[in-house]
Parts: structure tokens; sequence; C-alpha cells
């Protein structure tokens, strides 16, 4: 009875912490302002990628360089959590930033001298997408080691923060730099925040611990860590579930070109806009983890995640308005974060510290690994069908991830 009591206690310790707390330390909020400044950069690129490859192919190539570039991130993702529970993560970071500001730039340099084609963009979209599946992990495997276990969860929420309000104001950069300053600039701006990255987590002052020894190889580690999920079943429903949210709800953002293009009929300025909406709405849905971190429990959030971006893309496949498309994608963006946010502090708040790399990279694979899978898939569909038609399909997909989360997962101390 007083180990309970004392669980209760801890955990609404826990709960009362605010979010911003994790700000007090300064190491985390280097880092942080690192990987936000880098991630303006990344959707920056991202979105005049996009761009430049409707303006000369089909939706399904829209699809499949996205693909170029997240799909390392499937294939490599578990590899990449063995490899920063063994290693060193603060090295891996500058490592694997390094690798992305210099195919940046060689990506930049090709647009500006005509020498793009599309074998040059996958290449270098494929390194870049490999030096970020092993990227992202490190980095959010070495959030708790930042900060304390009490402000964990601020911090997994500051992490989404970050990512999604880069979501918001790199298209919306992109969006500016295309018409005002040319194709190539995206591209060094991008390498520019892998630059100033490298130099925060630099200063720092950081230290790491010492990496587990583990198994004898990464072979090993990485069925180590699945039979570590296999024993905590409860993980492997909440993976399953972010991977399908992700292929049907985060993915519909490939289609955004085509709903510019072919629905809504506007221009550049207006498709970097669309695709910030999703952001902006990410960021409303952070605050409402904010708050309801101290109301529900874990799975409630993510079940009404889930029902919400169901809700929000049937009504975005159906709209032929620019400005009900933006109030919607904001929906859509904001919907999905809240159950994201909450699968990421569920995993993270609940994995032993040896096993945090690798749980953390099934997290990213389920995540930034399977969405790409899920944008080809949308488009082939939007070739195929209609492009309302795929959008309608993603939507009725997510009720079915609701329902899942509903009636098949529970939490360990959740409540």
């Amino acid at each position: 009875m007083q180990g309970t009591e004392a669980r209760d206690q801890a955990r609404a310790g826990i709960r009362h912490k605010g979010v911003f707390y994790a700000f007090s330390f300064r190491a985390f909020r280097l880092y942080w302002s690192g990987a936000f400044v880098s991630s303006i950069g990344s959707w920056l690129q991202l979105t005049a990628v996009l761009w430049f490859v409707k303006n000369i192919g089909s939706d399904t190539l829209v699809g499949f360089v996205n693909l170029v570039g997240w799909i390392p991130t499937l294939f490599l993702g578990l590899f990449a959590g063995a490899i920063a529970d063994r290693m060193n993560p603060k090295r891996v970071v500058l490592w694997s930033q390094a690798v992305m500001l210099l195919c940046s730039l060689g990506i930049g340099l090709c647009v500006q001298l005509d020498w793009i084609h599309d074998l040059v963009l996958i290449v270098f979209l494929g390194i870049s997408g490999i030096a970020y599946a092993i990227f992202v992990t490190a980095w959010v495997a070495t959030i708790p080691v930042l900060v304390p276990r009490e402000a964990l969860l601020g911090a997994v929420t500051l992490n989404n923060l970050q990512f999604n309000l880069a979501r918001f104001i790199g298209p919306i950069a992109g969006g500016l730099l295309l018409v005002e300053a040319g194709h190539y600039v995206p591209f060094y701006a991008n390498a520019l925040t892998f630059g100033l990255f490298m130099f925060l987590v630099s200063i720092s002052g950081v230290e790491m611990p010492q990496p587990q020894a583990g198994s004898a190889n990464v072979v090993s580690s990485v069925l180590e860590g699945l039979r570590y999920m296999y024993g905590n079943r409860w993980m492997a429903k909440v993976l399953a579930a972010i991977a399908g949210l992700s292929f049907f709800g985060f993915s519909f953002i490939v289609l955004i070109p085509a709903v510019c293009k072919e629905i809504l009929h506007v221009s550049d300025n207006e498709y970097g806009l669309l695709m910030g909406m999703t952001g902006l709405g990410a960021l409303l849905g952070l605050t409402a983890v904010a708050f309801l971190k101290h109301k529900i429990g874990l799975r409630s959030m993510m079940s009404l995640g889930s029902f919400l971006t169901a809700a929000f893309l049937l009504a975005f496949s159906l709209s032929g308005l620019f400005w009900l498309s933006c109030l919607l994608a904001v929906g859509a963006g904001g919907s999905f974060v809240l159950c994201n946010a909450a699968a990421g502090a569920a995993l993270q708040g609940n994995a032993i510290p040896e096993m945090r790399g690798r749980i953390a990279s099934m997290w990213a694979v389920a995540y930034l690994g399977i969405f790409p899978i899920g944008g080809l898939v949308l488009g082939f569909l939007s070739d195929l069908i209609s492009l309302r038609a795929s959008l309608l399909i993603a939507g009725f997909a997510c009720v079915g991830v609701a329902l899942f989360l509903i009636f098949f997962v529970s939490i360990p101390g959740d409540e």
C-alpha cells in the first residue's frame, strides 16, 4: 500500500511540473534551440523540394521523392537506436548534422547552376535521409539525459513544439524564398541551420553517460530491443497506433502541392502558407497537451487526437476554399501532435535507461519512417482514383486507429 501511495505521489509530482520547467536546464536549452533552427531549415527545404517536383511531375513522383528522403528512417531506425545506445550521442548528433549540411549545400549548388536532375536529387536526399535517421534517434534518446524525470514530459512536449513550430515557420519562409530569392536559396539556408546546431551542441558542455556495453554487436542489440518491446506489449500497440496515424494522418502533407494546384488554384506564397498551417495547428495541439495532461491520461489524449485527425482530414478532403482549407489543416496538424506527443511521453517515460535509444528509434520508425510510405500510397491513389478520394480514404483510416486505441491499448500507470 505504501509503495502504491509513493508511486501515486511521484506521478502527481511529475504531472504538476510545468511544461517549460525543462528550459531551466542550460544543456536542454542549447540542444533545443539548435534542433529548432535545424528543423526550420529542414521544413523550408522540404517545402521547396515538394513544390519543385510537383511542377515537373505527378503526385506519385512527389510521394516518391519525399519517400527517398525519409525511408532511411524506416530501414535504419532500429539500428540507429542501437548505435545511439552504444556510442556517445553527442558525437552522433554532430556527425549526422555535418553530413546533412554537405548534402544541402550540394543540392543548392546543383539547382543554382542548373545541374539538377532527378537522380542527383534522389542521391543527395537519400544520403541526407540516412544521416537524419541516425540523428533523430540520437537526439530523442539524449533528452532524458538533459533533464530529470520530473521534467521529461515537458521536455518531450517541447521537442514536439520545436519540430512543429518549425513546420509553421519553415514552409512559410520557404514559400517566400521561392518567390523572392530563387529555388536554390532554401537549400543554402538549410545548410546554415545545420551549422548553427553543431555550434550550440559543441558549447553545451553536457557530459553524456558511458554507453552501455549491452550485446556483442549492433544486430544483437536491435534484437535485444525488440525482445524488450515484446515483453512490454503495450509499447508495441502504441507504436502500431502511431504508425497507422502517421501513414494516413501525417502523410496528407505530401498532397498539399496537388491540393494547391488542382483544387484551390493558388501560387507559391499560398502553398507555403497552407503547408505552414499544419505547423500552426501543431502548436495549438501542444498547448492542448500542456492543458490536458492535468486532466486526462495519455491513452485518452491519443484516442482524442486520432478521432480529431480523422474528422479534420475528412472535412479537408471536401473543402474548395483556401481559407477553409487553412483552418482544417490547422486542426489536422494539432490533432496529430496531440496523439504523437502523448505516445512519445508514454514510451520514453516508461523505458528503462539502457533501452531508451532503441525505444526512441522504434518511435522514430513508427512516426517518421512510416509516413513517407503513406505519402507515396496517397499520391498513387490520387493519380489512380482522385485527389479527394485519396484524402477521404486517409480520414476513414484514422477513425480505425482511434478505435484501436480505445479498445486495445493500455498504458502502465496511466490515469
